[in-house]
């Protein structure tokens, strides 16, 4: 794994050199691939981080209200031989701000998933392979608290702290994530913090102190703090205090490198349940991201190391390595090409990792209509990814759309 290390840092370190020397001045084009990337955000928070730097004119003068939003997300695959039409993570939410003084918020956000096409796939092909038991509606996001143009703190059910580095590279349009650890032991990263994190208290704190000779722009420092939830997949087991941190750094050239890290103490780690799932000490979770923004192409890399965080197909606990890269190209007009892959290697010696593997490349084509809000995208994911009993997972396809509205 450490070349994987020695790649990403070499990237970063490319990625900075060429962006050291950079001017203030911001061009249309550049403005406009930053506010692109912003509104394709899974977090609407950083959003809000990003547009304080970038835009802080805009976001000073922002009326409070309520907002309905959601986002239609269709999408037809093909894999193992059957194929399947249903949700790829749709969503409608409310977002409310108040300004209750100059430059200060209250904040709020709900947001539900829905999956109406897989309820109705279950009735009319009740023994397809998208004939799942994932309910018509799941809670996705549901926090509130306070802003004012340095910090966010807030409370709830909230993307983490994790993930605003690990983010970097969970672009794709049905698939990836698979390997930074973020939605671990086949959760949305709830439990242990590293993606909506469940009923957790966090702050985010943007700092101008690095000398403007070196043309950063303020960089963002992220807490976190969970306690008592449960370990997913152990009956009865439970972290104590879990903590989050990361920091993102932003040169004025739109190059960003990020460091996350999550701790969660495993309770009673000798329990006979806690031992047998794997567990053999605290959950640990370490990302390090870097990516580069332009107008015609975008690029990124995420290395993570896991300890008793991950899991494998048969929900036993592993410990691994981890590395994701997510590259775009502008081909013309709105027409882009994405690629990249996710690997995931357990540590050798883990009895109960079997062959499990976390293996694939992606190549899609996506078509921006209203630029990453509303698209049409063609994905193929070539995958030698193998499940802990050595059966492979086999190569899929997917078509799909995303429709935003607000």
């Amino acid at each position: 794994m450490r070349p994987f290390v020695a790649v990403s840092a070499v990237l970063a370190a490319v990625l900075l050199s060429a962006t050291a020397l950079g001017q203030e001045t911001v061009t249309p084009e550049q403005q406009g691939a930053r506010q692109r990337e912003a509104e394709a955000s899974e977090d609407p928070l950083k959003q809000r981080q990003a547009e304080k730097v970038d835009r802080p004119d805009l976001w000073s003068d922002e009326p409070g209200g309520i907002d309905l939003y959601g986002s239609a997300r269709l999408r037809y695959r093909k894999a193992g031989g059957e194929t399947v039409f249903g949700d790829g993570g749709s969503r409608i939410g409310l977002d409310a701000n108040w300004q209750y003084r100059p430059q200060s918020w209250l904040h709020g956000r709900v947001e539900a998933g829905f999956n109406l096409l897989d309820a109705f796939d279950r009735v009319f092909s009740p023994g397809s392979r998208g004939a799942s038991d994932s309910a018509l509606l799941t809670s996705r996001l549901y926090y509130a608290g306070v802003e004012t143009p340095n910090l966010i703190a807030s409370f709830g059910k909230i993307w983490s702290t994790y993930y605003q580095v690990t983010a970097f590279t969970d672009l794709f349009d049905s698939t990836g994530g698979s390997a930074s650890g973020t939605y671990n032991a086949q959760t949305d990263g709830g439990p242990t913090g590293t993606g909506r994190a469940d009923s957790a208290l966090q702050t985010r704190l943007t700092v101008d102190w690095l000398p403007g000779s070196l043309q950063f722009k303020p960089f963002d420092m992220n807490v976190q703090l969970q306690y008592d939830r449960k370990v997913p997949n152990v009956e009865g087991a439970r972290y104590g205090l879990a903590l989050g941190m990361s920091a993102v750094f932003k040169t004025k050239d739109d190059t960003e490198v990020g460091f996350a890290y999550n701790y969660a103490d495993v309770r009673d780690e000798n329990a006979p349940a806690v031992v047998a799932s794997g567990i053999d000490g605290d959950d640990h979770a370490l990302a390090i991201a870097s990516r580069r923004i332009s107008d015609r192409w975008y690029l990124a890399s995420t290395v993570a190391r896991l300890l008793n965080h991950e899991t494998t197909d048969q929900k036993r606990y592993i410990d691994a390595w981890g590395w994701e890269l997510y590259g775009r190209y502008r081909l013309f007009g709105k027409l882009w090409v994405t690629g990249g892959w996710n690997w995931l290697q357990p540590d050798r010696g883990q009895p109960l990792a079997g062959q499990y593997r976390v293996k694939y490349g992606v190549l899609g084509l996506r078509y921006s209509i209203k630029e990453f809000r509303r698209l049409i995208f063609l994905e193929a994911r070539y995958d030698k990814s193998r499940n802990a009993d050595g059966t492979p997972i086999g190569d899929s396809a997917a078509f799909g759309i995303r429709w935003d509205f607000d």
